[in-house]
């Protein structure tokens, strides 16, 4: 009989708690009690093909604004532009704070850029985005070290996969090494070479585990992770971020080590982010800082992030790039025309360009809307009561902009299953709807590094070679689309040069 009680008693508490959080957060499904509305997240997603898709069922029924339970913990949605401005960036304090559970938080514990918040998320950004822009980030030299790397990865490729007439490449692999390179020399001034065990075990691991990842593990509390019971799970997804950081931290040891038998030597500013990192942890030293948080310890986790962030990202972009030219031909012809008539085809494309491209501009900006490259976002937590387009969202609710939902919008975007460029140069408010690297306090520290190499690699290689597929043409379709990271078609390009 007891028994009995309890567990009546325990069912009324939760079932009080839901209907308690039901009523303060914005409408959405019907939850149940300990498993929320993930039935119908699946169900949804497996009747639509996909997770963008299943949310774009939930947004028709509830509107912008809605609310998802993953168990306990109630999700809302912003599935419009407009609102998330008004949340993101005109209240950017309320809603500035990351949800770190679970996944997130497996390598970072609280630390990092990404992951961290309160004063140790400030400093710690704030030291990067200034480090980055003393490298360049935004000025000549960038431009020169993102050319340095294009141009020595088409000779090197040239040199190992001549075939019928061109490069016969991966295009994953082309821009993961070429990309991977220029922010791995911004951040440790060592370049990824063809053949590189560790960076190919890292590559085909790092991929696998994005197949794998799903929302479930954005809410898994990090101790449930981390047991034994959930061991089969994290050997595949979560075991390839144990193997970055280890890169990450061998990279620091060969630093340290160097510096030690002096045959490095770190400058007044430092040559790379390692060097203002090991500046800056000095400086903190002599001016007495109790507790600093600049160690080697979050030095690897920073890295860690800027790694991933500035690696994943950019190379999936322009894997997915690729991809759309492949199918439409007719944009590559208007590309060049207004590539070889801006340069003459004398020349390199340059940042100074821009202002002279619209149709490449137009091309990225469509590239980055079809790619979307997460098919969910990542989670703020609310630390008060706010409200969100009129109606109440309750402190501990978890809240992101979908992206993704925002970027296939039929009502701004028409017809949006479809690469069309022209949508931007028709309507040249689109383009300020259109926030691949995030809104707000949040929004991605890379972002002009990421738009400079798009734009430099992908203008290039329009203007010096035919793009041609070796085999089938891709389609333009993810090969995951239940998991967190939307994935590019996996494809070999052939890069035929042109004579101008």
């Amino acid at each position: 009989m007891f028994l009995l009680l309890l567990f009546f008693a325990g069912f009324t508490y939760l079932i009080f708690n839901l209907w308690n959080g039901i009523r303060k957060n914005p409408k959405g499904p019907l939850p149940l009690p300990l498993i929320g509305n993930i039935h119908q997240i699946f169900y949804n997603s497996w009747r639509t093909g996909g997770i963008v898709s299943g949310y774009q069922e939930f947004k028709k029924q509830y509107g912008n604004v809605f609310t998802l339970w993953f168990g306990p913990i109630p999700t809302v949605y912003i599935a419009d532009y407009d609102i998330a401005y008004e949340t993101h960036v005109k209240r950017a304090n309320v809603f500035g704070h990351r949800y770190t559970v679970g996944g997130m938080d497996y390598i970072r514990e609280g630390r990092g850029i990404v992951g961290s918040n309160g004063d140790f998320w400030l400093e710690h950004r704030r030291f990067a985005l200034t480090t980055l822009r003393n490298f360049g980030l935004g000025r000549n030299i960038m431009e020169e070290k993102i050319m340095d790397e294009y141009r020595f990865r088409i000779q090197d490729f040239t040199k190992t996969n001549w075939k019928n007439g061109g490069i016969e490449v991966s295009a994953a692999t082309f821009f993961d090494i070429t990309v991977g390179s220029i922010i791995n020399q911004m951040l440790v001034s060592e370049r990824f070479e063809q053949g590189d065990k560790d960076f190919e075990k890292l590559k085909i691991n790092l991929a696998k585990s994005l197949e794998e990842l799903s929302i479930l593990d954005s809410f898994c509390p990090l101790w449930l992770l981390k047991s034994d019971l959930m061991k089969w799970r994290t050997k595949t997804t979560l075991a390839p971020f144990d193997f970055v950081l280890e890169l990450v931290e061998n990279g620091i040891k060969r630093r340290m080590a160097a510096i030690k038998d002096g045959s490095h030597v770190v400058s007044e500013e430092g040559d790379d982010f390692v060097d203002a990192f090991l500046v800056k942890m000095e400086k903190d030293k002599k001016d007495g800082i109790v507790d600093s948080t600049f160690t080697l310890d979050t030095l690897a986790i920073d890295l860690y992030d800027l790694w991933l962030a500035g690696q994943e990202t950019t190379s999936t972009t322009l894997t997915w790039a690729c991809a759309c030219l492949l199918n439409h031909p007719e944009v590559v012809e208007k590309l060049k025309r207004e590539l070889v008539q801006v340069t003459g085809g004398t020349r390199n494309v340059s940042l100074t360009d821009r202002s002279q491209t619209p149709y490449l501009c137009a091309t990225i900006n469509e590239v980055q809307r079809m790619s979307s490259i997460l098919n969910v976002n990542i989670f703020r937590h609310l630390q008060e009561d706010t409200f969100i387009d009129g109606q109440p969202v309750a402190a501990g609710s978890v809240v992101t902009t979908q992206l993704a939902m925002l970027h296939t919008d039929e009502e701004v975007y028409k017809n949006h299953t479809e690469f069309n460029p022209e949508r931007f140069l028709e309507n040249n408010n689109l383009d300020k709807k259109l926030i691949p690297f995030g809104i707000g306090k949040r929004v991605c520290p890379g972002e002009s590094l990421a738009r400079a190499e798009l734009y430099l690699i992908l203008g290039n290689l329009v203007l010096e070679f035919d793009l041609e597929p070796v085999g089938k043409t891709p389609e333009i379709k993810t090969p995951t689309p239940f998991g967190l990271m939307k994935r590019p078609p996996i494809y070999d390009i052939r890069l035929v040069p042109i004579e101008h």
